[in-house]
């Protein structure tokens, strides 16, 4: 792999993880990734209104994390690419260890470690 391939990869996954910075645009890719849903499953599944959903699945949408559909006056929203769906099994892996006490809070986050 060349340089160029690498910049263009590390380019692309900054961006794509800098759009999902945000803890309940994460909450939206989790819940996709059983598949297709409406705004309102969406929004049920979530908890927030329905302005701030929709504001948050069009900023993903803009950025090619979701692909939308229509049909009739409903929109259905999916994950767009098998990129997304493979961030969301390394999440799951982190917290799994987390869950298990296989790994620390700390160990994953640094930042989270308390200073004595």
């Amino acid at each position: 792999m060349t340089d160029l391939n690498n910049i263009s990869f590390f380019e692309v996954a900054s961006k794509v993880l800098k759009a999902l910075g945000h803890p309940e645009r994460l909450r939206i890719i989790e819940f996709l990734h059983t598949g297709e849903q409406t705004v309102g499953q969406i929004q049920e599944e979530i908890g927030l209104s329905q302005p701030i959903t929709s504001q948050h699945l069009r900023y993903m949408q803009r950025r090619n994390i979701l692909a939308s559909r229509r049909e009739g006056n409903r929109f259905y929203y999916s994950l767009a690419s098998e990129f997304i769906h493979k961030l969301l099994e390394c999440m799951r892996t982190c917290k799994l260890s987390l869950e298990t006490g296989d790994a620390q809070v700390g160990d994953i986050f640094p930042e989270t470690k308390r200073s004595k």
